[in-house]
């Protein structure tokens, strides 16, 4: 059986974090929200086993996703990181790209392209695709 899928959603806004639990959490998939970078950080910190797929808004207190971005480049992070966020302009965008991100999607965002973006990643972690559970 493989291990689930952790993904951590970065979102400030409750009801949109929390709808994003909730369309992508599943059986094989887990989801835990930050409601920024400092908070998001804060979690990958605490948690044993490592995020596969980190999904960020933009604009956020504290820490804003580009922000979370580079630091989570800074620290060699090995899974996935999306972009989900309304503020998605040619600069913004270019500045994502510079980071390396996998995927950058405009809200309001189709769930099913959501779903989609995250399975495609899903399939590139080749640590989830062999990981067994204990």
């Amino acid at each position: 059986m493989k291990a689930d899928l952790r993904i951590l959603a970065v979102e400030d806004e409750t009801a949109v974090a929390q709808f994003l639990a909730l369309v992508l959490c599943g059986p094989k998939c887990k989801v835990v929200t930050a409601r920024d970078g400092r908070d998001a950080l804060a979690k990958i910190a605490d948690n044993p086993r490592p995020f596969d797929i980190v999904i960020t808004d933009h604009r956020m207190p504290r820490m804003c996703g580009l922000e979370l971005v580079r630091e989570l480049r800074a620290r060699n992070f090995e899974g996935k990181i999306a972009v989900l966020s309304a503020h998605l302009n040619e600069t913004v965008t270019r500045d994502y790209q510079e980071q390396r991100v996998d995927v950058m999607i405009s809200k309001p965002f189709d769930i099913d392209h959501l779903r989609r973006a995250i399975d495609a990643l899903a399939e590139q972690i080749p640590a989830y695709a062999e990981r067994e559970v204990a």
